[in-house]
């Protein structure tokens, strides 16, 4: 019972400090609403400063970033070894003992957003389509859907997991992600996070 009851509190302990993520978000600069192109294409700008934001992340987190990536490697488990996406109850019970990274993680990515003049909407946005135009599906979770998530289950509210049903990615956004496609294929761990 020790076991349960210990994680049970580690997650919550977590859960709590994350709500320290909206704080972090209020320090964004640019705040200004974006609208996206109809035809769903990135610019070139847009994806080199999501690039250097998500490096200065990655960066920052340094040998760090590895508890992320087993936790993803685990969570992308199924007990038959098949490959999976992660359930949102895998999600949070990742996210235990992680807050303190997490949340490290997500000052750096707000301050690097703020040197590249991201809003969150088109952060999320760009970030959205280089995952996609790079052929993951890893970006289930955004850092606003964790946000609700945490709230929720604070107040026992039953949650669904995001879905996310792109298109085929437009061939100008292949052509733009395709020289990074191993730098972003190495940030799945982060992503499912929602960095």
């Amino acid at each position: 019972m020790r076991p349960v009851v210990t994680t049970v509190s580690e997650v919550t302990d977590g859960m709590k400090r994350l709500g320290e993520v909206r704080d972090l978000d209020r320090a964004l600069t640019t705040t200004a609403s974006f609208t996206p192109p109809e035809d769903g294409a990135l610019t070139e700008a847009q994806v080199t400063r999501f690039i250097r934001v998500q490096s200065t992340v990655r960066a920052a987190l340094g040998t760090r970033v590895e508890r992320f990536a087993d936790t993803y490697r685990t969570m992308g488990q199924g007990p038959d070894g098949t490959r999976r996406i992660p359930s949102l109850s895998d999600l949070l019970g990742g996210l235990a003992g992680l807050s303190d990274v997490y949340l490290e993680a997500w000052r750096v990515q707000v301050a690097a957003m703020n040197e590249a003049r991201f809003s969150r909407d088109e952060f999320s946005w760009v970030r959205l389509r280089v995952y996609q135009a790079a052929g993951l599906d890893a970006v289930r979770y955004d850092a606003r859907d964790l946000e609700r998530v945490f709230e929720n289950v604070a107040r026992d509210v039953r949650i669904e997991v995001p879905a996310v049903s792109l298109p085929d990615a437009p061939a100008v956004n292949k052509a733009l992600v395709k020289p990074h496609l191993a730098q972003v294929s190495s940030w799945l761990p982060m992503a499912v996070f929602g960095l």
